[in-house]
């Protein structure tokens, strides 16, 4: 178990004696330190167990240890963590009813603490601890270089497996392989296409602008040259058509798998991660790879080729003044990668900075009728101008690094053509060779001042070709580590095909929780018949609406299990599941288009009389036809055009049409008046007949119909009956409840 931190020697001097003489220390079961002291304050607070109690002891700023709290185990009911403003909480619970506020910690140890708050809790069951590894109670890490990881991604820029993503990527263009190989052939051509003017030129010096040589030839040196520019252009124009063609298939693909990825992965991958995020996964990275794919490949083989022609030419002619030009080569290749170096961090945080921008934005439009009722508008925008703040101080730390290195290395790359000048210009006029025939002519040093201006931009865009490498291959990365993202919830292998669910629920001992840390659930279990409708009551944070995503299987439970007609609902064909689970939410969530859309989003072949009839049952045909478009009426972005009450009854409609065999309603009518609950109520009473319905209800009075009821506390299920046997015992928490409801409409009635 990773829940032994190494206690210092005050701590465990401290415990010696505390049992009849016997050191603690010898039969510790569990250690950690907590970094919040009893003040409030950072300090060192240590949480310890052995097979007989639990302690909390504080170490002091001059050293010396106090101890805080020892507890008998068996004294022990309930350990949960208690999430505060950027802290948590260990509480415990005894049973005697008192609770204990064992220790504070700090968010980053929330992991170590939610693990150690379920091994209290076996301990004092006279139970093993589960098992526990370090990926449990450890922050995420890079794993090579140790640096944190953000919370929605695994990928570290500093350490991307370049070229096994690049690998991975070109596999993409495997398809359009005899593309490729055109692509190829028309690189090479072009390459030596574009390495031949500078020849063409050193003979119109050195054969035709000297007097009694060949000046007839001139017309047709000149004619060459343009035949050869107009080549190199089109050669150029349907290399560039072609890589566009296949760059932007190999885009589509890639886009489609993250989206259909999206699309099959369950809630909790969504639960750990910003929308924003996940967007700017499928939008920005993808356009970063689409120019990269477009230009990036392009550029780097055209002038890895364009570099390797007019070295060989240039040997050839005078390969010791290659060599000379060749000298700031190694130490422009040094200073880029030095440069990289001290730049990757800054491009970092850029990335993270510019992800948090557009997770936000997402967040504030989608809730900006929220922002506008509460009058929040400049707040929002002060938040926006600071993270755009942040984002502006940060791209422009990192432009300014790229403004004042690269034309420093640039500098130095330009150092080939002074060495021509220097030792070219010398050997022409016969200072360095005594053979002119052999010697460096005044065409052979102008074509070698050509080649080294058409090498200089190859050689200084290569080297920001890792900066170009680097983003891209972090784009692909981010992008594939969402196509390879496996759902936690999906088919088995062995899946029972059900075609025809009868609507039969068990719920056997189902423990839950989300984040490991605080149990939801907790060995919950009720039979439910088919056709039964049950009411789900309780305090908000009580568990209801869990009980309704595992129902729904978005979730699949910790422990125990879920059944229907008899067979756990993990062997069920999701789609056959899915299919027969009809959902009405408390706020539904209607997609921009037509109201007959909307309601025909699950059957998406249903004609126009199915979906009168369906909005006819949901008490919607009336107020839709007031509209001038009737069933073609555009609802706006989530039903913006639409009241409350509208946008429920659509809703209905869409499960009615849907034909569940078990339905869900999650506080179908909490946010509607007394008028339009009447006909919502009216609507559900025509869908409930005949299926087995879960239904959460924020007025108490609305369950009244209810076959029976679950009142839910605390993630227990701890009554279970009908309306009336409830609400005839005095001191049932379902009795409190309505009490309590009562008096709250009797005030607001005031």
């Amino acid at each position: 178990m990773a829940l032994l931190d190494d206690l210092p020697d005050a701590v465990r001097a401290s415990l010696v004696g505390v049992r009849d003489g016997e050191e603690l220390v010898d039969g510790t079961r569990l250690s950690l330190a907590g970094d919040i002291g009893r003040d409030g304050s950072f300090g060192e607070r240590w949480l310890i167990a052995d097979r007989r109690a639990v302690y909390v002891a504080t170490v002091g700023k001059g050293g010396g240890v106090t101890r805080d709290l020892e507890l008998a185990l068996s004294q022990i009911r309930e350990v949960r963590i208690d999430t505060l403003v950027g802290s948590g909480a260990l509480i415990v619970e005894t049973n005697s009813g008192a609770t204990i506020e064992a220790l504070r910690f700090s968010a980053a140890l929330a992991p170590k603490f939610g693990v150690a708050a379920r091994a209290l809790e076996a301990m004092a069951k006279d139970e093993e601890p589960p098992e526990t590894s370090a990926a449990d109670v450890e922050r995420k890490v890079c794993p090579k270089c140790g640096d944190p990881l953000p919370d929605d991604t695994n990928v570290c820029v500093k350490c991307v497996d370049k070229r096994a993503v690049l690998r991975r990527l070109l596999s993409y263009a495997f398809p359009f392989r005899m593309q490729c190989i055109l692509i190829a052939v028309l690189m090479l051509a072009g390459t030596a296409v574009g390495v031949v003017p500078p020849i063409f030129q050193q003979r119109l010096t050195d054969e035709v602008l000297v007097p009694h040589k060949h000046f007839g030839w001139i017309g047709g040196i000149v004619l060459g040259l343009i035949l050869v520019s107009v080549l190199s252009r089109a050669l150029t124009i349907w290399r560039g058509r072609l890589a566009a063609w296949i760059s932007n298939r190999m885009v589509y693909v890639l886009r489609t798998q993250a989206y259909n990825r999206l699309q099959d992965l369950s809630l909790g991958y969504y639960d750990k991660r910003q929308t924003g995020s996940l967007l700017a996964r499928v939008t920005q990275d993808v356009n970063e790879l689409q120019n990269f794919m477009v230009d990036g490949i392009q550029f780097f083989l055209v002038n890895s080729l364009t570099i390797v022609g007019i070295l060989v030419i240039m040997f050839r002619y005078n390969w010791l003044l290659t060599l000379l030009v060749l000298i700031p080569v190694p130490i422009t290749v040094y200073l880029v990668n030095a440069t990289w170096k001290r730049l990757r961090g800054r491009l970092v945080r850029l990335y993270y900075l510019r992800s948090n921008l557009s997770a936000s934005l997402t967040s504030v439009l989608s809730g900006v009728r929220v922002v506008k009722a509460f009058a929040q508008e400049e707040r929002e925008k002060d938040q926006f101008e600071d993270r755009s703040a942040k984002l502006r101080d940060a791209t422009s730390y990192y432009d300014m690094g790229v403004a004042t290195y690269f034309p420093m290395i640039e500098f130095v790359t330009t150092l080939g053509v002074y060495i021509i000048w220097l030792i070219g210009g010398r050997e022409v006029f016969g200072n360095l060779s005594n053979k002119p025939s052999e010697g460096m002519t005044l065409g052979v040093l102008g074509m070698f001042l050509s080649y080294t201006a058409m090498l200089l931009g190859p050689l200084q865009g290569m080297t920001r070709i890792a900066d170009w490498l680097s983003r891209s291959t972090a784009s692909a990365e981010r992008v594939f580590e969402v196509i390879d993202a496996e759902p936690d919830i999906q088919s088995a292998e062995d899946a029972v095909r059900m075609p025809r669910i009868e609507g039969h629920v068990e719920l056997r001992s189902v423990r839950f929780s989300y984040d490991k840390n605080q149990p939801v659930l907790d060995g919950v279990s009720i039979d439910v018949k088919a056709g039964e409708m049950i009411g789900l009551v309780g305090h908000s944070g009580a568990g209801k609406s869990t009980i309704i995503n595992l129902l729904s299987r978005f979730y699949d439970v910790k422990e125990g299990a879920i059944l229907i007609d008899g067979v756990d609902i993990r062997k069920i064909d999701l789609g056959d599941l899915r299919r027969q689970i009809g959902v009405v939410l408390q706020e539904p969530y209607l997609f921009p288009g037509s109201i007959a859309d909307n309601i025909k989003y699950a059957h998406p072949d249903a004609g126009p009389e199915e979906i009168m009839q369906a909005a006819k049952a949901a008490n919607a045909h009336e107020f839709i036809m007031r509209f001038p478009d009737g069933y073609d009426t555009f609802v706006g972005e989530r039903g913006a055009r639409l009241s409350g009450g509208e946008r429920q009854r659509i809703s209905i409609a869409r499960a009615i049409l849907h034909d569940p065999r078990i339905l869900i309603l999650d506080e179908a009518t909490a946010s509607v008046d007394t008028q339009t609950e009447k006909k919502i109520q009216d609507a559900i009473a025509r869908l409930v007949a005949g299926r087995t319905t879960f239904a959460i209800a924020h007025r108490l009075s609305t369950l009244r119909n209810a076959d029976r009821l679950m009142v839910i506390e605390r993630g227990k299920l701890v009554e279970l009956g009908t309306h009336d046997e409830l609400l005839a015992k005095p001191d049932g928490v379902f009795r409190k409840l309505v009490d309590l409801q009562r008096e709250v409409n009797q005030i607001n009635e005031l």
